[in-house]
């Protein structure tokens, strides 16, 4: 989808953001009747959150508590399963839904969270919420047809009771529906605005069959009427998963980056023969099997047995195509993904085993990132991750604000597990650290040893027996700091800015000391003639004035 930036983004989608009054039918008296002669609308509920949202600036704490609003429909009556975003009910503290027509709000769980698919399960454990007259809506098992009818239903702002807006299937295509890549997904031009979140998209309402999950709209000014509802395949991945393991694993990553092969001269190039296409392997994540079957330039002609056209996408339906990510995304982790390539002029095949996306810079709260942080003499290191730069710059400024080398880090691969991009956040004010006013900047060196993740730099630090403390950050800059001050003034600098203490929790015990353990051997290697380590400047600097201290 063209400028994903100008996508609300689903934690703005919470009832109380301020947006344009939602677009409600325009009969209320023909609302009113089909509420009393439909059933289908009686299994629409409104979902009520209070929640506290983590705090990345300052990770020592949280925000302030909040409430927010959207809804939600009865997916399976016998298992008692209730379906909704994952953005409505992240980081929730209590979850209330309420029937239509019925003042009583009951108390849910959440039994899963799919952040990934935007996609989270609940439950009601009182008996007396699952009367009879409850029935379980129906997906749809085929995606629809263009210009398909749909009427969403739910909780928009603009009123208490339910809403329903009508439209069409617009288009069908791959979205963004995280940060963390893109999804099939169903664009319809009937309203969605917040509080719509998690409510059904009906395709139709007297069988109570569900086209998909209301979950997005663009917010762009030079759109209207643009919404997106999640399909039946991206739905049925994430159940499957609940199904069989209880739990969501995620979006699976083939370990590679492809780009088009469009232009005629770059086919001869590559040997492609006459009538065939493909796209070509231009990037590969070290620490994935994908890297050890595929080769930068490995032309891939057919994913799972699908033709890939020079344009990178598949045959969907009749007259529509979609990129071929959408082919590996609904493989689960532990799956074998199956690739027809062409290498050098000749033909072979490839199959390897797919595993969890692992981004370098952690994207998903609760995914692969948790607010962390670690304070030693007023200087506050965090692992670098969007959520993090969105709490400091902005969410919608932090990419022309966040400085080049912070960025070029979003785009870099995990070579090891256990690898961080470590940043100096921010300096607390204390006279042991006057005249630094460094702040998100990567740390490449702790006394001229490469620093591979938060844990490593913080048993560096405590094991240091040096007179001085010298962090090496980008750029070839440095920071220094007497050792037997940083050990004196951090209690206090600690006690005056009310941080509770000089480390978050995930860097004690025995994780946080294997995750050490990897850094030292990670160090070790780059001093052995990795590309980490001395060959950069602000390390070679940091090392002479290591050596001069012993």
């Amino acid at each position: 989808m063209e400028g994903a930036d100008d996508l609300l983004q689903p934690e703005e989608l919470g009832e109380d953001q301020p947006v344009l009054p939602a677009v409600l039918t325009p009969k209320a008296s023909a609302v009113r009747a089909v509420k009393k002669n439909d059933w289908a609308l009686r299994s629409v509920l409104k979902v009520f959150v209070v929640k506290v949202d983590p705090n990345y600036a300052q990770p020592w704490q949280k925000c302030p508590q909040r409430s927010s609003s959207g809804s939600a429909f009865v997916l399976d009556t016998q298992q008692r399963i209730i379906i909704t975003n994952a953005h409505v009910v992240a980081n929730a503290v209590t979850v209330y839904v309420r029937r239509p027509g019925n003042p009583k709000k009951w108390r849910s769980q959440v039994t899963c969270m799919g952040k990934q698919s935007d996609l989270a399960l609940l439950t009601v454990p009182e008996d007396a919420f699952w009367g009879d007259d409850l029935r379980p809506l129906v997906f749809l098992k085929e995606v629809p047809e263009l210009q398909s009818p749909i009427s969403v239903a739910g909780y928009p702002v603009g009123g208490d009771s339910l809403s329903i807006t009508k439209g069409i299937v617009s288009r069908v295509s791959m979205v963004r529906y995280s940060q963390s890549g893109r999804l099939l997904g169903i664009q319809i031009d009937a309203a969605i605005n917040p509080g719509n979140s998690g409510g059904p998209a009906f395709a139709d309402m007297t069988e109570g069959t569900v086209a998909g999950v209301a979950f997005s709209k663009n917010v762009s000014s030079s759109t209207d009427n643009i919404g997106y509802i999640i399909p039946f395949p991206i739905v049925e991945h994430f159940l499957s998963e609940y199904r069989d393991r209880g739990a969501y694993q995620g979006v699976v990553s083939p370990g590679f980056y492809t780009q088009p092969m469009e232009n005629p001269a770059q086919q001869q190039y590559l040997q492609v023969p006459e009538g065939a296409s493909g796209c070509i392997v231009v990037k590969l994540e070290p620490s994935t099997e994908a890297a050890q079957h595929l080769q930068l330039a490995d032309v891939i002609l057919e994913v799972e047995g699908e033709p890939i056209a020079a344009d990178e996408s598949v045959q969907f339906r009749d007259d529509e195509r979609v990129d071929y990510s959408h082919v590996i995304s609904l493989k689960h982790v532990g799956d074998n993904l199956n690739l027809k390539i062409l290498r050098q002029g000749q033909v072979r095949d490839v199959c390897f085993t797919l595993h969890k996306q692992q981004h370098l810079v952690g994207i998903l709260h609760e995914v692969d990132c948790l607010p962390s942080y670690y304070v030693a003499g007023g200087l506050v290191f965090a692992p670098l991750s969007l959520p993090c730069m969105e709490a400091v710059y902005g969410s919608r400024k932090w990419r022309t604000l966040a400085p080049i080398s912070v960025l070029q880090a979003f785009v870099q691969q995990r070579t090891s597990p256990s690898q961080q991009v470590v940043i100096l956040v921010q300096v607390l004010s204390h006279e042991i650290n006057h005249g630094y006013k460094y702040s998100v900047l990567p740390v490449e060196t702790f006394n001229g040893a490469a620093v591979h993740n938060m844990a490593h730099l913080a048993a560096m630090v405590d094991g240091c027996d040096q007179p001085y403390l010298n962090f090496g950050l980008e750029g070839g800059r440095f920071v220094t700091l007497d050792r037997q001050q940083v050990i004196e003034h951090t209690p206090h600098i600690l006690k005056i800015n009310n941080i509770p203490s000089d480390r978050s929790e995930d860097l004690l015990g025995e994780e946080a000391a294997a995750a050490a353990a990897a850094g030292a051997e990670a160090a070790a290697a780059a001093a052995a003639g990795s590309e980490l380590g001395s060959a950069e400047p602000g390390a070679a600097a940091v090392g002479q004035a290591a050596e001069q201290q012993q």
